[in-house]
């Protein structure tokens, strides 16, 4: 199958749209495709986004010649182009994730002198990876993750906070597989488990008693990216004595907070400063 891009043209071949507006018009165009909306004609992209056709037209034509979106030949529909796949490269390979974090761990490691845990979403989707930690300050008995460990979505606070953000049909597809207890490796009880998910889902976080470690309560909140994917989770681990509800209660409000601020961040919605501003 080939694909017009017409990637073999000069930049002094091109016309560029004029205007902030047209940018936001463009950038509107090219969020439009998502894992679970691939591919767009142009009839569909006028209709989601109230654009003129005229506009539209002009806009795809653009994008693909620049090779951001590409046609496969006698089909209607678009998708993204290398050009779009070589920026997302780029921009995975210069991305600072655990450094634009840090310092929403570091507040709540102060704000709860418990272990800390920053978790992202593994590939497809179906599991989480401990990515960062920073360790309790609590004398005695303390909590602590292995860097790069991976956890299935259905255990612990951390991966089950981005579980219950899954979209219903992602959700469902996920369940209807085997699900093992961690150590156990006894069948989980889904009904359980889909209680627990209507609870994470109220309460804006995820609480686990001794489901990765005996002993350990996690309690876990997500945060996501544009289009609202999950993009990974914050986590809280302690000692099941010091994990009283009114605890619980506490560590989940700053958590909730937290990730709300990673999201800003990793959506680029957070508000200027008033600094920034004058």
């Amino acid at each position: 199958m080939q694909y017009i891009l017409g990637m073999n043209k000069r930049a002094s071949d091109f016309t560029t749209p004029a205007g902030v507006g047209l940018v936001q018009k463009t950038l509107q165009i090219l969020d439009l495709f998502q894992n679970d909306t691939p591919k767009w004609t142009q009839a569909r992209i006028a209709e989601s986004t109230g654009f003129p056709r005229s506009t539209v037209n002009r806009l795809v034509r653009f994008l693909t010649d620049r090779g951001y979106l590409a046609q496969a030949d006698g089909q209607s529909h678009y998708s993204l182009g290398p050009s779009a796949i070589d920026l997302g490269r780029r921009a995975s390979a210069q991305f600072d994730f655990r450094g634009i974090c840090r310092p929403v761990l570091e507040r709540l490691s102060v704000q709860t002198g418990e272990t800390v845990i920053l978790t992202s979403v593994v590939g497809t989707g179906n599991a989480v990876r401990c990515v960062d930690q920073i360790e309790s300050t609590h004398e005695g008995l303390r909590v602590f993750e292995q860097v790069g460990t991976v956890f299935p979505l259905h255990t612990g606070a951390s991966p089950k906070a981005v579980l219950a953000t899954l979209p219903q049909d992602e959700l469902e597809n996920y369940l209807s597989r085997p699900l093992t207890e961690l150590g156990t490796q006894q069948p989980i009880d889904k009904t359980a488990l889909r209680k627990d998910i209507a609870k994470t889902v109220r309460r804006g976080y995820a609480v686990s008693v001794g489901e990765t470690y005996v002993g350990v309560t996690g309690i876990g909140a997500p945060f996501f990216w544009s289009g609202h994917r999950p993009a990974g989770s914050l986590a809280v681990a302690l000692p099941d004595h010091r994990a009283s509800s009114k605890t619980i209660a506490r560590i989940g409000a700053y958590l909730s907070e937290g990730a709300a601020d990673i999201t800003a961040l990793l959506t680029g919605t957070t508000e200027p400063s008033p600094e920034e501003t004058t």
